[in-house]
C-alpha cells in the first residue's frame, strides 16, 4: 500500500512538472519544437460549422509538417486547442505565479488601441531552463490571467478570479496568424533584445525576483524598455530547443521604413509575397524597384476537408513567403506589422525560418497578387 502511494505521488509530481513546462504544445498537449497556425476567416457559406463561426484553424508542427496543412477538429476558443494547450499554464495560478511571463498587444483586452510604439502581439513564458515565444496577430488576445500584475497605473494589483483561456469574438471575422517557438534559456536575452527594438506594449506580466539577474535583457523587455540609440533596426539569429534556426527582424519607430521592402527581402535576398492588413490607411503598393515585394490579394486553400478562398481584405494575418524558393531560400516569415506608411512610425517585426515543407504549404495557397506599377517588373502566379 505504501509503495503504491509513493508511486502515485511520483506520477502526480511528474505530471505536474510536465504541465508546468512552458513550451509550445500540439493538439494532444504534447511538447513540440514549433508550430505555425492559420485561423481562417469567418465564412458564412462554408459547409464546415467551425469555419462558419470563424473559429477554425489550420496548423503544422515540426512533427506533422510532412502532412502539410491540417484542419483542426477543435475550435480555437477551446481550452484543448493548440493555443489553448500552449497557454494553459497562464491560467493555472500556482504555475503562473512561479514562472516569468508577459503578454503584449497594441490592442489589449479591456483597453483601447495604442497607436504608439510597437504594432506587436505576443506572449513570452519561461522558467529557468526553457520557455516559448508565441507571435500572433489577434487583437484583445489572449485573455488576462488572474496571476501577475497589470501595467496600468492604479491597476497593478487588479485580479481576475476564475480567468480561463478563450478566444475573443473580435478575432473571429478575419484570418489570423500564429508562430510558436520552444526555446531554451540561452536564447531568452537574445529574444528580449529584439523585443526592445519592437517596442512591445505589455499589458500583463509576472517577473519573479529570482529571474531578474539571470535574464536582465528579457526583464528590460518585460518592463517596456526601448532602444534609445541608432541603429534602430536589428537582425538576430536564434535557435529553437531542437536547434532549428530562426531569424528575427525588428525595428523601432525611429527607423521609419517598411520592414519587408527595406529590411527583410534585401537581407534574405529573395522576392516576397506578403499577406498583411490591407484595410487600413497608408497601404503600400507592391514594390519592384530593387528586391520585389508583392501584396497578396487573395488566398485559396484546398484540402480534403475544406475548399475555401478569400480576399486579403478578410485577413488580419501578417506573414510573408519567398516567391521562388530557389537557392535554398525557402523562407516563411510570421510577424506582427503591416505594409503601410503608417507603420513607419511604429515598432514591430517578423520571424523567418527556412523550411521547404512549410514554404511549399504557404506558397501554394497564394492565389493572386497585386502587380507592380507598369514601369516595374511584373510577375505571374
Amino acid at each position: 500500500m505504501f509503495s503504491l502511494l509513493c508511486i502515485s505521488i511520483l506520477l502526480f509530481a511528474c505530471d505536474a512538472k510536465s504541465a508546468a513546462n512552458p513550451r509550445c504544445r500540439d493538439e494532444n498537449n504534447r511538447i513540440v519544437d514549433w508550430y505555425v497556425l492559420y485561423k481562417l476567416p469567418k465564412t458564412s457559406q462554408s459547409s464546415n460549422p467551425v469555419v462558419r463561426e470563424g473559429l477554425a484553424y489550420l496548423y503544422m508542427t515540426n512533427n506533422t509538417v510532412d502532412k502539410g496543412w491540417q484542419l483542426s477538429r477543435k475550435n480555437i476558443s477551446a481550452k484543448n486547442s493548440i493555443p489553448g494547450n500552449t497557454l494553459a499554464p497562464l491560467y493555472n495560478d500556482s504555475q503562473a505565479s512561479k514562472a516569468f511571463w508577459f503578454l503584449y498587444n497594441d490592442d489589449a483586452p479591456n483597453r483601447g488601441v495604442n497607436g504608439k510604439y510597437g504594432h506587436t502581439k505576443g506572449v513570452m513564458m519561461i522558467n529557468k531552463q526553457e520557455g516559448f515565444w508565441l507571435i500572433h496577430s489577434v487583437p484583445q488576445y489572449p485573455p488576462v490571467p488572474n496571476s501577475g500584475n497589470d501595467t496600468r497605473r492604479g491597476h497593478r494589483m487588479e485580479s481576475y478570479p476564475g480567468a480561463t483561456y478563450n478566444y475573443p469574438s473580435s478575432g473571429e471575422n478575419y484570418g489570423q496568424s500564429f508562430l510558436c517557438i520552444s526555446v531554451d534559456s540561452d536564447q531568452f536575452d537574445l529574444i528580449g533584445r529584439q523585443m526592445m527594438y519592437n517596442q512591445i506594449i505589455v499589458y500583463r506580466r509576472n517577473i519573479p525576483a529570482t529571474f531578474i539577474a539571470t535574464f536582465p535583457v528579457l526583464t528590460k523587455a518585460a518592463n517596456q524598455k526601448r532602444i534609445r540609440q541608432a541603429p534602430f533596426n536589428s537582425k538576430a539569429l536564434f535557435k529553437s530547443s531542437n536547434g532549428v534556426e530562426f531569424t528575427s527582424f525588428a525595428k523601432s519607430d525611429k527607423w521609419q521604413k517598411d520592414l519587408y521592402d527595406d529590411f527583410v527581402a534585401p537581407t534574405l535576398q529573395t522576392d516576397l509575397f506578403t499577406e498583411t492588413w490591407l484595410n487600413g490607411r497608408g497601404r503600400l503598393p507592391s514594390d519592384c524597384e530593387q528586391v520585389n515585394v508583392y501584396n497578396i490579394i487573395s488566398i485559396y486553400i484546398h484540402l480534403d476537408e475544406i475548399d475555401i478562398d478569400f480576399k486579403s481584405s478578410r485577413d488580419h494575418s501578417k506573414w510573408a513567403v519567398a516567391v521562388q524558393g530557389k537557392g535554398n531560400r525557402t523562407w516563411i516569415c510570421i510577424g506582427d506589422i503591416n505594409r503601410a506608411d503608417t507603420q513607419y512610425v511604429r515598432g514591430g517585426g517578423t520571424v523567418c525560418f527556412n523550411n521547404k515543407k512549410v514554404w511549399e504549404n504557404y506558397r501554394k495557397i497564394v492565389n493572386d497578387v497585386e502587380q507592380c506599377p507598369k514601369h516595374y517588373k511584373t510577375i505571374l502566379i
